[in-house]
């Protein structure tokens, strides 16, 4: 009988031991759920401020109609190319929900081809590159997030405005031989743009983003070229234009720093 109330008593004096484990390992697995949550809630968020660099892919689907005006024969055009530069960008959360965006990069050139058969008649084999430019493109976005900010994955879409400046337009050698000292102009771009994009969180400070852009540029090129003058006025002997909707779409993959 005393071994049995031995027993009793020690199965009764072990449950208060096993109530105290088991209360331990509660708010042990509490206390680390909650340290999880509180670091997800670090993510993002509204009044955070991210920078971002990457590369940034354009690919230009230009659509233009053959260059015309003053001596110019009927049949030329041109093939827009592609370019690759360094993407950058800022953006600010205003709530958990939106944020506005500058996207920006480094300027990069864009080459120019002759296209069609006629360019032969000028000396030049279609498919020579004749001219380039270098292509400045801020963006200013208003972006939708519909998971947060402060998810760790944070897709958004974000609607703009473009505005596209070409600069330092150079006439290649080709095209001078063919017809003399030539200039090249392309008028200045306002227009709306858009983009999807993907934000992954890798902690509250780095991240990584994709994006896939669209724009609406289109500008007018002129090209005249001028007769030598030596030391007289310049004389035009031909000029020509055309007007270009270059439909680029623009790739970027980028890494971000969040303060």
């Amino acid at each position: 009988m005393n071994r049995q109330l031995s027993d009793r008593a020690g199965a009764q004096g072990s449950s208060p031991g096993l109530r105290h484990a088991a209360a331990a390992s509660l708010l042990a697995a509490a206390a680390v759920l909650g340290g999880v949550s509180a670091h997800a809630d670090t993510l993002g968020g509204a009044g955070t401020n991210t920078i971002y660099a990457g590369v940034a892919a354009l690919q230009n689907h230009a659509s233009l109609g053959d260059l015309h005006g003053l001596n110019t024969p009927p049949g030329l055009n041109l093939d827009i190319g592609n370019a690759t530069t360094l993407g950058l960008g800022f953006v600010h959360n205003v709530t958990d929900r939106w944020s506005v965006e500058l996207a920006l990069g480094a300027p990069p050139t864009v080459h120019t081809d002759a296209k069609g058969a006629n360019w032969a008649l000028l000396g030049i084999a279609p498919g020579t590159r004749i001219a380039d430019v270098d292509v400045l493109s801020p963006t200013v976005f208003l972006n939708w997030h519909p998971l947060s900010t402060r998810s760790r994955w944070d897709p958004f879409v974000g609607l703009g405005v473009n505005y596209t400046r070409f600069a330092n337009t150079k006439a290649l050698t080709p095209l001078s031989h063919a017809l003399g000292r030539t200039e090249l102009s392309l008028s200045d771009s306002w227009g709306p743009a858009a983009h999807v994009g993907l934000t992954y969180h890798i902690n509250q400070r780095w991240s990584v983003v994709g994006t896939v852009a669209i724009a609406d540029v289109k500008s007018t090129l002129t090209v005249t070229s001028y007769a030598p003058s030596g030391t007289g006025p310049s004389i035009v002997t031909s000029q020509s234009s055309t007007d270009i909707n270059f439909h680029p779409v623009i790739y970027t993959l980028a890494v971000g720093y969040s303060f």
